[in-house]
């Protein structure tokens, strides 16, 4: 089989061609496989290093809830000595509105503290044992930083009804403090 110069040409084409597309397309492409790989690999660490710092969020939460339910209370308000007469209007409005008989509300002397001074403040007041419950709900619910230091209670049977009545009063004692600071 004799190989003619026709052949020795396509022959040539033909390893021109596959040379031409392993250095500009085989070898282009590997480049690119590389350069993509590389970035996988880069993209991996980083979503792995935020998933560990994602994997904390929970316990984030639960610390979050913690406080919450720890200060919840902190947003009341330590107000100026000018307000303290508004806050004893709003409790007696509390004792009327629960329709106390026997209310007396006595002021103490302010004491001072290191960064606030402290009223206490002896109420007395005659009333059923629901009256009294919403009275300190309302006193809890309160927006001023109020603190109830001191409480008596003790059931004042009417005369003339048996021990076992239904219909029995309690008589009610207590020193509430109230905060508030010198501006």
């Amino acid at each position: 089989m004799k190989i003619t110069k026709d052949i020795w040409i396509v022959i040539g084409i033909l390893a021109a061609m596959v040379t031409s597309a392993v250095v500009f397309v085989y070898r282009g492409q590997g480049k690119r496989l590389d350069e993509l790989e590389v970035r996988i690999g880069s993209t991996k660490s980083t979503v792995d290093s935020q998933s560990q710092t994602v994997a904390i969020f929970p316990e984030l939460v639960k610390q979050v809830k913690s406080m919450r339910d720890r200060y919840k209370n902190f947003d009341r308000r330590l107000p100026g000595r000018q307000e303290l007469g508004g806050f004893l209007k709003e409790i007696s409005g509390y004792l009327g509105d629960e329709h106390f008989s026997d209310q007396l509300i006595e002021p103490g002397s302010p004491t001072r503290q290191e960064l606030f001074h402290t009223l206490p403040i002896i109420m007395r007041f005659r009333g059923s044992y629901l009256t009294s419950v919403d009275f300190f709900k309302r006193i809890e619910e309160m927006q001023r930083l109020t603190r109830i230091q001191k409480l008596k209670i003790t059931k004042n049977t009417p005369k003339g009804s048996g021990q076992n009545s239904d219909d029995s009063v309690l008589d009610i004692e207590l020193q509430l403090n109230i905060y508030f600071t010198e501006s």
